[in-house]
């Protein structure tokens, strides 16, 4: 008596990976995207840990209030902000206002930043060339705006501010550049900074706004930092 083996013919084997590599082509992204996302919360939530350390040793120098160490930064005050933070931080770089090219140096350039709906982002939180920028030894990178040394910027809104930082994560060169994804939005106020949120954002268009499909994500910051 002879026994009868069963077995896949070839042109079965190669129908089910062709089959296996199609579904792992179409979900693979997706998994990696997820796993970016991850990361890129965890170094959020760590920078902004860096960021709170520094701010409330610039309070603890100036009597607990913001104000009073940018009170004479005067014309100068993208650079002088900067300076307040570098001198609280571990940097590799810094760059100052009115030098675009410089400043990408430091920062992504305004060109090459996105919303989170993948549109251009503008001008809005992002002028390279009036801004200064500041490299971290962790490879994460700050772009800072001062708005008024008496921080009563936007006062129509409910927390009139000083100024306002925009983080990147991961550095100028590494992308997605994306607000939402590694670039977030940090407001200063005379005794705190926080992530832009619902309510203290400069216009209803954009509040809580961090969706796929929104119109630039900038409220993201907070909603993986409190939420």
């Amino acid at each position: 008596m002879k026994k009868k083996y069963t077995a896949f013919t070839l042109a079965e084997v190669l129908i089910t990976l062709g089959i296996i590599g199609v579904v792992a082509a179409m979900t693979l992204p997706v998994v990696i995207a997820k796993i970016e996302q991850r990361v890129n919360i965890d170094k959020l939530k760590r920078e902004y840990s860096v960021l709170q350390q520094a701010f409330q040793k610039i309070l603890e120098e100036n009597d607990v209030n913001f104000k009073n160490a940018i009170s004479g930064c005067g014309h100068s005050g993208h650079s002088c902000l900067k300076n307040l933070f570098k001198a609280k931080l571990k940097t590799i770089k810094d760059c100052d206002k009115n030098s675009g090219e410089n400043l990408s140096k430091c920062f992504v350039a305004q060109k090459d930043a996105k919303q989170l709906n993948g549109k251009p982002v503008g001008s809005l939180y992002f002028n390279n060339n009036a801004t200064s920028g500041l490299l971290l030894q962790n490879g994460a990178a700050l772009s800072l705006w001062f708005d008024s040394a008496a921080c009563d910027s936007y006062k129509e809104f409910a927390k009139p501010r000083c100024a306002f930082v925009v983080l990147d994560v991961n550095g100028p060169n590494l992308r997605p550049n994306t607000w939402g994804k590694d670039l977030f939005l940090f407001f200063i106020y005379p005794n705190q900074i926080m992530p832009a949120d619902a309510h203290n954002t400069d216009g209803s268009a954009y509040r809580n706004d961090c969706g796929v499909g929104s119109n630039y994500g900038l409220t993201c910051a907070s909603k993986y930092i409190y939420k």
